[in-house]
């Protein structure tokens, strides 16, 4: 078991991405969803020993679901094309997210809908700050 099994059962699942299918291989889904949530425990404990600050979050607390949300968005279909996760959930806010998927693999950090007071903070942070920032974004080991 491993990412090409992984990638190759995401594709058979946007191929029958039906609630009937998934039935018949829910065994295999959920193989590759232990994959996966071992392999985030093995990022989180790397993640753990990186930063002193980090909050230590297993992969089974930060799984996400692979079912989409069809009361919003009722076109999309039943299941995702991804497995994700988010890591360092200490607030609920700031996180580092992961997705391996068949369309793009991503790594990102950042906060999902800070509360007011500190979204103003990081707004001024950036705004004070904005050449520094651009300076570490334009650095060649940060691309990289």
């Amino acid at each position: 078991m491993g990412f090409p099994d992984l990638f190759d059962f995401l594709g058979r699942l946007q191929k029958n991405n039906t609630k009937e299918w998934m039935d018949a291989h829910r065994k295999e889904y959920h193989a590759h969803r232990s994959f996966f949530v071992s392999w985030l425990d093995q990022l989180n404990t790397k993640l753990t020993t990186v930063d002193p600050a980090y909050f230590d979050t297993p992969g089974k607390k930060g799984i996400n679901r692979i079912n989409n949300n069809l009361m919003f968005a009722p076109n999309k279909p039943i299941y995702k094309d991804h497995f994700a996760a988010g890591l360092d959930q200490l607030t609920k806010q700031g996180d580092f997210y992961i997705e391996v998927g068949l369309k793009q693999c991503l790594l990102a950090g950042g906060f999902w809908r800070p509360e007011k007071t500190l979204l103003r903070s990081i707004r001024d942070a950036i705004d004070y700050n904005g050449e520094e920032l651009a300076g570490i974004l334009e650095k060649p080991s940060f691309k990289k």
